[in-house]
């Protein structure tokens, strides 16, 4: 049995953008083109409608989070990180499950994402969540050479929580 305590999953704004934004930069693929800048993700945790949550290592920084946006029902999971050395522990599982439950009490009743189509590790997360895919986009994400990937649209219905 591991005496390591777990990360600790918490609230973030606009203070821990730049903590946010190295986990960003070190978690997203640049041939992707799915990492956000600095003034995207400031301005998205400045809007009265999100919501975030960061989980911290045992040193206090920040080694994944995630970003949500709610509209009226639906929330949508617009971002999620995982530092690549914090990967198979289940820190993104833990960080969806409470993306789940915030959304599921602000009200909602739906979650959305929206995934790449290869990205076959984050899909398999998602579903092991009980998200399934509702809609495909082609041509979504643009890679840094010009490559195009398909994104696949997932939805969680809320319902079954209360």
């Amino acid at each position: 049995m591991s005496t390591l305590a777990p990360p600790v999953i918490t609230f973030a704004d606009e203070r821990h953008l730049e903590s946010l934004m190295m986990v960003m930069r070190a978690s997203f693929d640049s041939a992707y083109g799915e990492a956000w800048s600095t003034l995207q993700l400031g301005g998205s945790i400045g809007m009265a409608s999100s919501f975030t949550r960061q989980a911290l290592g045992r040193d206090g920084r920040a080694i994944g989070f995630t970003l949500c946006r709610a509209a009226g029902p639906e929330v949508e999971l617009l971002l999620i990180a995982v530092e690549p050395t914090q990967r198979g522990n289940g820190l993104g599982q833990r960080l969806v499950e409470t993306a789940i439950q915030d959304s599921w009490r602000r009200g909602a009743s739906e979650l959305i994402l929206e995934v790449r189509e290869n990205n076959i590790a984050a899909r398999t997360l998602y579903e092991k969540s009980g998200f399934r895919s509702v809609g495909h986009r082609p041509d979504y994400y643009a890679g840094s050479d010009g490559t195009k990937f398909g994104a696949i649209t997932m939805k969680r219905l809320l319902d079954d929580l209360g």
